[in-house]
């Protein structure tokens, strides 16, 4: 009638180190090095040499953004930077909904003006945590 079959099934366990914002729940960060003196939870992007700089709405190149750093940093020396996850901030006052690129990295809610890039970064989940997922850039006209 039926053919019967036993299969084995094999159990691996995964253990993932996953580094997170300190006070946060986690996500994917990188390290560069800073091409500039830089500022905790700022947007970045990478410049020609390859070092962890400022992004900026000012064009689509420089609104390149890997994530937002997550520890302050001077100029030579690693930073680290959330490109995907959770960060928080208890001197954050989010509303709900998208946070975007602005000047030199700084994060806000307010959209750009005619002729900028209009870049989500990521979205307020509480008013002092962000989740770190950015978009696709779009300029302005």
């Amino acid at each position: 009638i039926g053919e019967q079959r036993i299969v084995e099934v094999e159990y691996v366990t995964v253990s993932l180190n996953v580094q997170g914002n300190l006070g946060s729940g986690g996500g994917t960060t990188v390290s560069y090095v800073a091409g500039s003196n830089l500022s905790a939870l700022r947007a970045v992007t990478i410049d020609g040499a390859g070092q962890a700089v400022y992004a900026n709405n000012d064009s689509i190149a420089n609104a390149t953004v890997v994530g937002v750093t997550k520890n302050s940093a001077t100029t030579g020396s690693p930073v680290s930077i959330c490109t995907e996850g959770i960060i928080t901030d208890n001197a954050w006052n989010w509303t709900k909904g998208p946070i975007l690129l602005g000047t030199n990295g700084v994060l806000t809610q307010t959209p750009p003006g005619s002729g900028l890039v209009f870049l989500q970064v990521g979205r307020a989940l509480t008013p002092t945590s962000m989740a770190v997922d950015v978009d696709i850039a779009i300029l302005t006209i």
